[in-house]
Formats: C-alpha cells, structure tokens, sequence
C-alpha cells in the first residue's frame, strides 16, 4: 500500500487520472478507422502504419490539443495524460478490433474489426471514468 506519493510520481499519477478522461467520441472514431484500415487477415504492413498514423492523429486532435491547451502543465503530468490517454482510448480499442477482425475468416475482417472497436472504446470510457478518481486521490 502506498503510504504517499514521490515528488515524481504524484505528478505522473495525477496526469495519468486526466489521461483515465480521454475524448470519447474522438477515440471511438479514430479506432473503429484503424481498426478497420488494419484489421483484417491479410493487412499489408503499410496498413498496419497507416493505422498507427490514424490513430497519432485522432489522437493529436482528440486529446493533444486539450493536453497543449493546458497551461502551466509539469512534465510528469503531461506524459502521463498523453500516455495513458493515447494507450487505453486509442491504441487498446484499435488493436482488440484488429486482432478479432484478422481472426474472421471470410471477407469482412475489416467490419468485424471496426464493429468491436465501436463497441470496445465507450466500454473503456465508461470504466476509466469509475477508475479515475481512485488514480487522482493516490496521486494526492
């Protein structure tokens, strides 16, 4: 059990609570995009990093601009908000969509990897939303 935070780690849990808020709609969007653009079983490689690209500039203009938006932002603070944000709002919906989108056998991997991206991404809000004041009051 944490007794307190490091001079370190109180800023990082604290933007890693911000990053637990991530833009929904833009995430969800952006997901079911790389998901889709990625996810079906015989993706080239360029389409793998055409996704990571969506999902970089989903991200930038979801959550980037909120995060360089805010002013007097610590460093621990603002890697843990772009961290956390871009991991669990964007790249884990994205990669789950995928994953089940190459597994489909037959012609629609593609639709079956944006379909649970849309389904998996709000689902994530909704938990990081219950999970994030418990971040923010250790950080404190």
């Amino acid at each position: 059990m944490l007794s307190g935070t490091s001079a370190l780690a109180g800023p990082a849990l604290a933007g890693a609570a911000m990053g637990l808020q991530f833009n929904v709609v833009a995430a969800t969007v952006t997901a079911v995009v790389a998901a889709a653009v990625a996810g079906y079983p015989r993706a080239p490689r360029a389409r793998v990093w055409s996704a990571a690209g969506i999902l970089l500039v989903g991200w930038a203009l979801g959550d980037g601009i909120a995060l360089a938006g805010s002013s007097g932002v610590s460093a621990g603070y603002g890697i843990g908000w772009a961290l956390v944000s871009f991991a669990v709002g964007y790249v884990l919906p994205a990669v789950i969509g995928a994953a089940v989108g190459r597994a489909v056998y037959r012609g629609t991997g593609w639709l079956a990897a944006g379909a649970v991206a849309l389904a998996v991404a709000p689902a994530l809000s909704a938990i990081s939303q219950r999970v994030a004041p418990a971040v923010w009051a250790v950080a404190r």
